[in-house]
């Protein structure tokens, strides 16, 4: 009798008002949203703003993908400005067993908004895994009773949301599902987890709250976006990572993070532009930024977050590119030439490259808070192509099977192929 119901649920479901130009989203092989037959580079927003001209102001600048709530208003409006939205299931996913009542709230929410054309994915409850230890450090005990208490719900939460996905995906087999973690979390327990999504990923805001004395690290940590993109591939290696980077101060939150009355900081344009190209150098398929209802909309966190977003959106053709299958080796310099001494660090100078109407791009990245020096070795079958960096407009060429650049702290190269005239 369930089975029969679920049938006639999709049924419903597909073949509803508006189902029939519900988007076709799948993910491809190589971990990249396939919409409508589109690869798409996901540049998305967890805020969703009530005014209209700011909502503008988010499609103009190429963001694709917004937050929103199961409301065909919120939906339609998203619609109207060719934005895809997501909806969070909400506790809905959890399912305590496998009766027809548990799932319930879940087979509603798909039968209401499944055939939505704004809709994209769904996402299961943010940071589900870190709230569930937080109730754990909050509850009774000791605290190696505590971390006992916490492995153990964690486990059977994993579990009832493992179910809820899978129900979910029987239901709507057309629209993917997103998780995003707490950077915090343990591999073990983001494996878990990961079996009950479709696209994995965490946020990670490096940028600190106030500078620090008398050495100021406060903008010295933005590799541990990279670093944290690696572990979330790690996590689920079979699936893709969208990061949530930062849109925000810490300094704009009352209590804990306000420790000085003077405003916040954050990111730079610069900065948020490496986190943004560090995430796919390390093979994310998407970025999403949080917090940027507190940043003024007259403000330049916002402004800067508009640029760059237009920015990724013109680089579409690279982003949402295949990987090209050529590897380089990577030789870090510093203070002039010398060999970097430390070798597998968690951190150094990443190089992507990206197959592009048959030719090999490159996006090379400086993850260290210092200037650095690259030698890019193994391109003997790119031998005398000419690249050019978008930015500088600088060229280099390779010769004897490597290519050479420096970069400034945090620095992004995007290197394109001079057309074949240009080869030396």
């Amino acid at each position: 009798m369930r089975d029969a119901t679920q049938f006639l649920l999709v049924l419903a479901v597909l073949g509803g008002s508006g189902a029939s130009f519900a988007a076709e989203v799948f993910v491809a092989r190589d971990g990249m949203l396939n919409i409508d037959g589109q690869r798409t580079f996901v540049i998305g927003l967890y805020e969703n703003p009530d005014d209209d001209a700011i909502l503008d102001e988010v499609a103009g600048a190429g963001f694709n993908l917004v937050r929103v709530s199961a409301d065909q208003a919120a939906l339609d409006r998203l619609h109207t400005r060719k934005l895809y939205g997501w909806i969070n299931t909400g506790g809905r996913i959890a399912l305590e067993d496998n009766s027809e009542a548990a799932g319930a709230a879940l087979r509603e929410l798909v039968a209401a908004w499944a055939g939505h054309p704004a809709l994209l994915v769904w996402e299961v409850p943010d940071e589900i895994l870190w709230n569930c230890m937080l109730r754990a450090l909050r509850g009774p005990g000791t605290l190696l009773e505590k971390a006992v208490q916490f492995d153990q719900n964690a486990v059977a939460l994993g579990q009832r949301v493992i179910a809820g996905y899978t129900l979910l995906r029987q239901l709507d087999p057309q629209h993917p599902v997103w998780m995003n973690h707490a950077a915090g979390n343990s591999i073990a327990h983001l494996t878990l987890f990961g079996r009950g999504a479709d696209i994995v990923g965490c946020d990670i805001y490096p940028v600190m709250p106030y500078p620090t004395a008398p050495l100021d690290v406060s903008r010295s940590g933005l590799a541990a976006v990279g670093v944290c993109t690696t572990r979330m591939q790690a996590s689920a290696p079979d699936k893709p990572v969208w990061m949530v980077l930062q849109g925000m101060s810490w300094g704009d939150f009352n209590g804990i993070f306000t420790l000085q009355d003077r405003p916040g900081q954050y990111p730079s344009f610069e900065e948020s532009r490496f986190m943004a190209y560090e995430a796919v150098a390390r093979g994310a398929r998407g970025v999403l930024y949080w917090g940027t209802h507190y940043a003024a909309k007259d403000g330049a966190c916002w402004k800067n977050l508009l640029a760059l977003a237009r920015e990724l959106a013109d680089n579409q053709p690279l982003l949402r590119a295949p990987d090209a299958p050529l590897k380089p080796t990577v030789e870090t310099l510093i203070f002039g030439g010398l060999p970097f001494p430390v070798k597998d660090t968690p951190i150094g100078v990443r190089a992507l490259g990206k197959h592009v109407d048959g030719q090999t791009w490159w996006i090379v990245v400086n993850e260290f808070f210092f200037p650095v020096a690259y030698v890019l070795g193994g391109l003997d079958t790119l031998e005398g192509t000419v690249y050019s960096e978008s930015n500088s407009g600088q060229n280099a060429t390779v010769a004897d099977g490597v290519l050479k650049g420096d970069l400034p702290r945090y620095g992004v190269h995007i290197l394109r192929p001079e057309p074949e005239g240009k080869k030396s």
